[in-house]
């Protein structure tokens, strides 16, 4: 800007001192031309007064001897004044010419040529306004002089002729190049003199504005602090200060924005639900990280590659694009129960809403659609449900089987001491069969329902596996299964010890009965890396993979009719893996059929 300022200054330095220099040239050679007029017109006055002397004699007038005599002492008397001689292109001294001519344009006599051989000057311009009784006077460039005459023509007093004087403007070329000297004198002087005054003001002018440049770039690329530094008091302080103002409300507003923007991106993104909205023409205005994530875009950044494209491009799914493209239409609400295959299959509940105008016109600026995963509940009310069934069908067949040998006793058989015998031997065992299956059923209730356990107490694992072999010692005897302890010694663990014993009687009691004939069960325990790790291998039937992520369902058995005639409830494993939750641990399962199972149980210490 500074440059510009200078280069602005010197142009009109430049331009005006050039158009000052033509007005005082014009204005110079006009009073230069103006003072040879007057000189000649005094010549040719004074000429005319020497005809009129000349005529009084009575004798022929030689005319050409008269003007060359008159040019003559002309020449000497502005040499003996000092006046400069002009000068042809050769540098030979022009005298002043004087030349007389008659109403016909005939020459009668010349100071420096023979008038003789001179044509006639009828058509000479000077000559013409002569006649007339004017002031003639004409410029004419001398080709053979190479320089400008000035000629002056008065009609004479005596005899019908006109008297003409010239004189070459040789001076006017020497006035008009000194002018110029001076003019380019002037400008030199003036652009010295001005660019040290343009300089200045051309800082006082760019150092404000460069300011204010540098405090908006600043802003521009986000620091909304900087404010310009200007304390001049004319229009551009004003400017700074208007602009100082603007930038300390847009920080405000800006600041305001971003508390606002982190509010509703910590309360978008803390939802548990996916949230998508589209404007009128079906493309993505915002998003929140759990719909991101569920359609697997988590890795894009929102603002770059996902806000503003189509939805049908971001979110692949037909059922969810037709739910959205029919409430952005219609400009209705709608809600509606899917299953969505992404990456797990699952059920989802869709609440599809219009977004009204703010003009409060008919139609809709979008729609805003929410996502809620209900396979959980849906899962859980298969599971009720199941239960039920389970929990009815488990009691019905002992109470079905108690109420028909009552029946049978009733009917007779209870006369018959045998008989009756091994029918109440018959109800016993149901009995107990059903009493095994509600406690089953309260404990699973009551552990499923706590979210930490009570009764929490310092024990020796090596002590509680023990118990637990003594119990179960005459179970393994009867099947000739060997069980086999091999536990690091002095595990010390805080825990329930009742649950800790339950879970240890569930899973060898079952590797026990599902195992054959001389097999073994393998108990172990051992700290690693900051857990406790308890497992139970049996050399049994195994089980097939299909029915590995189940068994640890209620009632979920993978042999029903052999686990029933064995006194199972199917609740064993569930209560296991309730325990194991109970204290935050892990519970897993490998089996190969034929070669045996092992369930390993991961306690934080």
């Amino acid at each position: 800007m500074r440059k510009r300022i200078l280069l602005y200054y010197i142009v009109l330095i430049v331009v005006g001192m050039t158009i000052t220099g033509f007005f005082v040239t014009q204005l110079t050679q006009s009073l230069y031309k103006d003072e040879v007029k007057h000189r000649l017109l005094t010549v040719a006055t004074l000429f005319d007064h020497e005809l009129s002397q000349a005529s009084k004699g009575g004798s022929p007038i030689d005319y050409n001897a008269l003007a060359k005599d008159y040019a003559g002492s002309l020449d000497r008397f502005y040499n003996l004044n000092g006046a400069a001689e002009p000068a042809d292109v050769s540098g030979n001294a022009i005298e002043s010419r004087i030349t007389v001519i008659d109403y016909k344009g005939n020459v009668l006599g010349e100071s420096q040529t023979d008038y003789n051989s001179m044509e006639n000057h009828l058509d000479r311009k000077e000559v013409q306004q002569a006649i007339q009784g004017k002031t003639g006077e004409d410029i004419r460039f001398s080709s053979t002089l190479k320089m400008d005459f000035l000629y002056i023509a008065v009609p004479s007093t005596y005899a019908g002729s006109v008297i003409r004087v010239s004189v070459p403007l040789v001076q006017l070329k020497k006035i008009n190049s000194l002018i110029w000297q001076y003019c380019l004198l002037g400008i030199l002087a003036g652009l010295l003199l001005t660019m040290l005054l343009a300089f200045r003001f051309a800082s006082n002018i760019s150092r404000p504005v460069k300011a204010l440049t540098y405090a908006s770039k600043e802003i521009a690329d986000g620091n909304y602090s900087k404010r310009a530094d200007v304390r001049s008091k004319d229009e551009l302080g004003q400017l700074a200060a208007t602009f100082n103002e603007m930038a300390e409300k847009l920080d405000k507003t800006v600041t305001d924005l971003k508390d606002k923007n982190m509010k509703f991106d910590a309360i978008l993104n803390s939802m548990t639900n996916c949230l998508v909205s589209v404007d009128h023409k079906m493309r993505i205005i915002l998003i929140n990280s759990i719909a991101a994530r569920f359609f697997g875009i988590e890795n894009q950044p929102a603002d770059d590659s996902i806000l503003g494209r189509p939805f049908i491009e971001i979110i692949r799914n037909h059922q969810l694009n037709e739910i959205m493209q029919q409430t952005v239409s219609g400009n209705s609400s709608s809600e509606n129960e899917i299953t969505i295959s992404m990456r797990d299959e699952g059920i989802y509940r869709v609440y599809a809403s219009p977004v009204r105008s703010s003009d409060g016109s008919a139609g809709n600026s979008g729609a805003i659609m929410t996502i809620h995963d209900v396979t959980t509940i849906k899962k859980l009310e298969r599971i009720r449900s199941e239960f039920v069934s389970n929990v009815t069908h488990e009691l019905k067949t002992p109470l079905t089987s108690i109420r028909g040998f009552i029946e049978t006793l009733k009917s007779g058989a209870v006369k018959d001491p045998e008989v009756a015998a091994r029918f109440l031997d018959i109800i016993d065992i149901e009995a107990e069969r059903l009493t095994m299956l509600i406690n089953d059923i309260l404990q699973l209730s009551e552990i499923e329902n706590k979210k930490s356990d009570i009764n929490i107490s310092t024990h020796n694992l090596n002590d509680v596996i023990d118990e637990v072999i003594s119990i179960l010692k005459g179970s393994a005897g009867q099947k000739n299964v060997r069980l086999i302890v091999d536990a690091e010694p002095n595990i010390i663990i805080q825990a329930n010890r009742d649950r800790i014993k339950q879970m240890l009687i569930n899973l060898i009691d079952n590797a026990i009965n599902y195992n054959v004939e001389n097999g073994s069960v393998c108990i172990k325990a051992a700290k690693t890396e900051g857990r406790l790790v308890i497992t139970v291998a049996d050399t049994g039937i195994g089980i097939d993979t299909e029915h590995l992520p189940r068994i640890f369902e209620r009632f979920y058995r993978v042999d029903k009719g052999r686990s029933r005639n064995m006194g199972g409830t199917g609740l064993g494993l569930s209560i296991v893996k309730h325990i194991v939750n109970l204290y935050d641990g892990d519970i897993t399962v490998e089996s190969e059929p034929g070669k045996g199972t092992e369930f390993i149980v991961q306690l934080p210490v």
